[in-house]
């Protein structure tokens, strides 16, 4: 195995180890926060993440562009100009650092806006400097983090990060269950990161020497700082779409109902989160071939492997989606947190079909990716402001002046996605198959109307079997998730060309591991 293999491999495994880690200590942890401080401060601590992430902002994916101006030169050996980027990238992060910082504190005033709660201020003004101080302090250390993902070694970030939440997530486990301080379990959290970023800084000091090296003197080419710039400018608004959209519910239910909704929440967003790990983006791996194929092949061959991809992307959202619909209060009223921690069915079916709008376009955006149309017309890149300012608006209409509560902040998300699937479509359609957008919409309809009736259908039979045993209640969600998008999905595209590609997947799949298993 060449070295470069080798390394890709590690970074797999330890992405998988970083993964699994997280999400078992996430819901042990989730669990104890409930039950030994209680949901207004689960609340609060999701709130307070929301409010960091908006200051986060300033960073303006600089890390980004940083690491991908790295590659060049460190498979060139030019370590001037490594020392050069990454000086630059230092001064970058202690201005941000600075910013976050003083923008941090001038919003102190402001947060009982936003946090409407019967915890002592002075306490939440206390967490909230805790977060801050550990987002501060990050930027003064954890940049060299970035030379170590460019060297295409990120398993030694991730080993480190699994350490770190290993760690501290057991010790605010004993804090929590023994002293029920949350204060004291942040603390320890803030200086266990704090280690590890000084780890991975010295770290990345003895992997690559010339970085401390005084006498080492380089400079940046004109035209790789003119690329900095301008991928700074596109991620920033992509960032700030990005959390305009994912990123402000939070502070949404905080500043519309309370703290408890945003604890409701954030038990749903870690659940809907993990199985999107395992299922959605999953579909990377399958579409990683799309960049070769769009090579050598006619706009009609292209558009035919998209509708095939398009369909596995239908199949894979739509059971995620219908069995998260089927068993998330399930799951989480009679496994996990317990009934006070979820919400309405209605506000369920929301939160899922936001799910199913937000991944059914993943086969479309590979095809974009791959082809390179980020920004086919100049004003293209802007359009992601546009969702991000529409989920905004229809939020804040809904949640307030429509007197919905939450219903009006997940609906505000589910009409603003619709802005990037149009988007996406467009672009697609108009530049790279050169199809009118119709023949899009037919499908996208087709499948979402499919989508909706499965999931009734799934619910409603579920219904039906309901028991009072837990166990068998989650087993024939499990089976009535999966049967019955089968047999509907069969009984209309079993002779279609998309299923029968689909079959042969599968059957690939399946031939492939039996093989490793005889070896």
């Amino acid at each position: 195995m060449s070295n470069r293999k080798k390394m890709a491999v590690m970074n797999v495994f330890s992405a998988i180890m970083y993964y699994v880690a997280n999400s078992i200590i996430g819901f042990i942890n989730r669990k104890v926060f409930t039950v030994y401080l209680g949901s207004e401060l689960l609340g609060l601590n999701g709130l307070v993440v929301s409010v960091i992430s908006m200051l986060s902002l300033l960073e303006l994916g600089v890390a980004s562009s940083i690491g991908y101006s790295l590659y060049k030169p460190l498979e060139e050996k030019n370590y001037g100009e490594v020392k050069a980027i990454m000086q630059l990238f230092s001064r970058l992060y202690r201005y941000i650092g600075i910013a976050v910082a003083a923008i941090g504190l001038v919003l102190i005033p402001f947060l009982p806006f936003f946090v409407k709660t019967t915890i002592n201020q002075n306490y939440v003004i206390a967490v909230y400097l805790i977060f801050l101080l550990d987002a501060v302090l990050s930027y003064f250390m954890a940049y060299r983090r970035t030379i170590i993902v460019s060297a295409q070694k990120d398993y030694i970030n991730k080993n480190a990060d699994t350490f770190l939440y290993i760690v501290t997530g057991i010790l605010q486990i004993i804090i929590i269950c023994v002293w029920k301080n949350y204060i004291a379990s942040l603390i320890v959290k803030l200086v266990f990161t704090v280690l590890n970023n000084l780890y991975l800084y010295i770290k990345a000091g003895k992997m690559f020497p010339y970085l401390n090296d005084k006498n080492l003197h380089g400079k940046i080419e004109k035209e790789v700082k003119d690329k900095i710039v301008y991928n700074v400018k596109a991620l920033f608004v992509i960032k700030i779409a990005s959390y305009c959209v994912v990123g402000t519910d939070n502070i949404l239910l905080s500043a519309f109902a309370d703290l408890t909704a945003v604890a409701i929440y954030s038990g749903y967003t870690l659940i809907i989160g993990i199985i999107n790990n395992l299922f959605n983006r999953s579909f990377g791996y399958i579409t990683a071939n799309i960049g070769n194929y769009l090579i050598g092949h006619n706009k009609e061959e292209i558009y035919q492997f998209y509708n095939k991809l398009n369909f596995l992307n239908y199949l894979i959202t739509s059971y995620t989606s219908i069995a998260l619909l089927v068993l998330l209060n399930e799951f989480i009223g009679k496994v996990w947190l317990g009934e006070d921690y979820v919400f309405p069915m209605a506000a369920v079916a929301v939160l899922v079909f936001n799910n199913y709008l937000r991944f059914c376009t993943q086969a479309a955006e590979a095809f974009r990716s791959a082809a390179g149309l980020y920004s086919p017309k100049p004003f293209v890149k802007y359009i992601a402001l546009l969702e991000g300012g529409v989920n905004l608006v229809v939020s804040v209409a809904l949640a307030y002046f429509a007197k919905m509560g939450i219903y009006g902040i997940f609906l505000g998300t589910s009409v603003s996605t619709i802005v990037s699937i149009v988007t996406v479509a467009w672009i697609n359609y108009r530049f790279l198959f050169e199809k009118p957008l119709y023949q899009y919409f037919f499908d996208f309809f087709r499948y979402i109307i499919l989508a909706i009736l499965m999931g009734g259908v799934s619910l409603a039979i579920f219904k039906i079997v309901y028991t009072t045993h837990t166990v068998i209640n989650i087993c024939s969600g499990l089976i009535i998730s999966f049967a019955v998008p089968l047999g509907i999905n069969f009984a209309i595209f079993g002779r279609s060309e998309e299923w029968k590609y689909f079959i042969n997947m599968m059957k690939t799949a399946g031939c492939k591991i039996g093989g490793k298993n005889r070896k």
